[in-house]
């Protein structure tokens, strides 16, 4: 492993532990101490630190060891699992994000043209579906990458995790 490679390296692994202890810790303090605190807000924060955790756990962690390692020594079977997750937590988190943005705005912007009134997206089950259509949406997206990886020798003993989707 070269300096390039070695930096790299341990930037990603420096990430992967800010990563976790930050979603962690984002998702403990969103969560309402009584049922009824539950704000829109929060389920969409907590939602956007579990899409994150995903990340970490299960992409940034194996191929920070990959990395490491020199090689991917995982498996073919979750080379899948690896491209699955990795696929399913970016979709679902530009979803959460989408609904994050469109939630302030509706609160910013919205309520400020109807006088201060309540906004769509307070409503908990509007949310609730948009996020489980969400995840829904995603999982579908993402089965894909479940099926169509391969394990691609570069040089040698090198493995990588690779997608490879028919022509």
């Amino acid at each position: 492993m070269d300096a390039d490679e070695l930096i790299e390296s341990i930037i990603r692994a420096l990430m992967f532990i800010a990563g976790i202890l930050g979603n962690n810790w984002l998702a403990i303090t969103s969560l309402p101490k009584r049922r009824s605190d539950i704000r829109t807000n929060e389920i969409l924060l907590v939602n956007l630190a579990v899409s994150n955790l995903i990340t970490n756990c299960l992409v940034d962690a194996p191929d920070t060891m990959a990395d490491f390692a020199g090689r991917w020594f995982l498996g073919a079977t979750f080379c899948g699992i690896f491209r699955f997750s990795a696929d399913l937590s970016e979709t679902s988190s530009l979803f959460t994000t989408l609904f994050i943005c469109a939630f302030w705005h509706q609160k910013l912007v919205g309520s400020l043209k109807r006088g201060g009134a309540p906004v769509q997206l307070e409503n908990l089950r509007l949310v609730g579906c948009l996020l489980a259509g969400s995840w829904i949406l995603s999982t579908v997206f993402s089965i894909p990458h479940f099926f169509f990886v391969s394990l691609e020798g570069t040089n040698g003993s090198r493995e990588d995790c690779i997608d490879v989707f028919p022509d």
